[in-house]
């Protein structure tokens, strides 16, 4: 699974939009719940744990692709 199916499926937003400019705060469906169901599909998908720092520190898709890629994921 891609890291935009993740954020598609979460947030209810095409793929096609799914790009690393897009800020997490900017979509109309972003809270504290969704936010922590995406970071739980993206640990349980790659695989990995991201940090306290990581979580807090995720405010955009590139900010996401970022930390999993810090993390050894394969995306």
């Amino acid at each position: 699974m891609t890291i935009e199916k993740i954020f598609s499926e979460v947030f209810g937003l095409p793929e096609s939009s799914i790009i690393d400019t897009l800020i997490l705060t900017e979509i109309g469906s972003w809270d504290s719940l969704a936010h922590m169901i995406l970071i739980t599909r993206l640990e349980d998908t790659y695989q990995i744990q991201f940090s306290g720092d990581q979580i807090a520190d995720m405010k955009s898709v590139g900010d996401a692709r970022k930390a999993l890629l810090a993390q050894g994921a394969n995306i």
